[in-house]
C-alpha cells in the first residue's frame, strides 16, 4: 500500500467514526510552540486547519511532500474556503474559492531540488483539535476540487489531506499561524 493510500485510508476510517473526527494524520511543521503563542497573546490551544493538496504525494521514508507527475500542484484551505498561493510558508489567497473560478486557480511550486530540500511534513500533534464544522468545510472544498479536476481534464489526481497548525485568539481576533508566526483572518475554531 502506498503512502497516499495509507493516508486516504486513515482519513476515511476517521470519517466513518462519528465521535472521532480528528485532524489530518500529517501536518506542516509546527514552529511556534504553545508557550510562545501564549506569550504573543494567543491561546495555547492548538488546532489543525485542513489543507487539500492536489498533484502532490507524501514520501513516507523522509516525510517529504513532493510533486506527483507533471500536473499542476494546487492547494485549498477547507476551513477558510480559499486557495493557497504558497505552502512554504503557507499563505492564503486574498479571494475565495468562488472567486477562484473567475480569477483562476493559483498553482504552487513545491520546494525541492539541487539547492533546496523538500517541504517536510510531520505527524500531527495529538493535542491538535479539528475546527468546528470541519466536515462541512471539507465537503465544500472537495466539491470545488472535483469541479477543477473535471475542468482540467482529470489532471489533478488524488488529493492529500494535510494539517495546518494554528492557535486561536485568546478572545476575539485573528488566528495565529503556528508555522510562520503570522496572523491569519478571523475564523471560528470551536
Amino acid at each position: 500500500m502506498s503512502a497516499d493510500e495509507l493516508l486516504a485510508a486513515s482519513r476515511d476510517a476517521r470519517r466513518t467514526s462519528a465521535e472521532d473526527r480528528g485532524a489530518p494524520a500529517v501536518s506542516l511543521p509546527l514552529r511556534i510552540q504553545p508557550a510562545r503563542a501564549s506569550a504573543l497573546g494567543w491561546s495555547p490551544d492548538l488546532f489543525a486547519l485542513t489543507l487539500l493538496v492536489g498533484n502532490a504525494t507524501f514520501r513516507r521514508e523522509d516525510g517529504a511532500l513532493v510533486p506527483r507527475g507533471s500536473g499542476p500542484v494546487v492547494a485549498v484551505c477547507a476551513e477558510y474556503e480559499r486557495p493557497l498561493v504558497s505552502l512554504e510558508p503557507p499563505a492564503l489567497a486574498s479571494y475565495s474559492l468562488v472567486r477562484a473560478r473567475l480569477s483562476g486557480m493559483p498553482t504552487l511550486r513545491l520546494p525541492g531540488g539541487w539547492l533546496r530540500g523538500p517541504l517536510r511534513l510531520e505527524s500531527t500533534r495529538r493535542t491538535a483539535r479539528p475546527c468546528a464544522r470541519r466536515d462541512e468545510a471539507i465537503a465544500r472544498a472537495s466539491r470545488f476540487l472535483d469541479e477543477l479536476n473535471e475542468a482540467w481534464q482529470r489532471r489533478l489526481g488524488a488529493v492529500l489531506e494535510i494539517g495546518w497548525p494554528v492557535y486561536g485568539p485568546e478572545h476575539d481576533g485573528p488566528v495565529l499561524d503556528a508555522v510562520s508566526g503570522t496572523a491569519l483572518p478571523e475564523l471560528v475554531l470551536r
